[in-house]
């Protein structure tokens, strides 16, 4: 009963990231643009071989394996937790972390050439274009991001 609630809540992540690329998918061509906010934000689809700013580009068979090696460990290592109130901040990131992994997994596995579907694009006025990302990429980022704070700042934390 203890792993209902995060599992429900990849399942929505998930579900939220995946309808997101569909619509993504369906009503722009590969590289069209949608501008939201002038100079700043933009939905640019673009479909993405590699990882983080296109490093390796068509690695898919080395990402498709990673991805499952590192969400075996996370549910390991969350299994693991104690089932203790000051592990709540742990245990959302991991879910975080997981659910964007699965959503970037769905897509090189299943859609054309094993890219993954990005849209979301940051521009800074002309200065710098922030490379085009997705939605599970923004809960991958939040994941690491709330993990790193509660690795430096939640020293009590210790694994059965």
């Amino acid at each position: 009963m203890f792993y209902i609630l995060p599992i429900i809540s990849c399942i929505v992540l998930i579900t939220i990231d995946q309808t997101i690329k569909y619509f993504t998918v369906l009503n722009f061509y590969n590289g069209g643009n949608f501008e939201i906010i002038n100079n700043f934000f933009y939905l640019t689809y673009t479909g993405n071989a590699g990882a983080a700013w296109g490093i390796f580009n068509g690695a898919r068979i080395f990402f498709l394996a990673a991805t499952l090696i590192v969400i075996g460990f996370i549910i390991v290592y969350y299994i693991k937790i104690p089932k203790i109130k000051n592990t709540k901040w742990l245990r959302i990131a991991l879910v975080l972390i997981t659910s964007g992994a699965i959503g970037n997994f769905i897509d090189r596995l299943f859609r054309d050439g094993g890219k993954v579907v990005d849209m979301f694009h940051l521009t800074f006025w002309g200065y710098y274009s922030f490379p085009v990302f997705n939605f599970a990429d923004i809960l991958i980022v939040s994941g690491s991001i709330l993990l790193a704070i509660v690795i430096f700042f939640c020293k009590d934390l210790k694994l059965k």
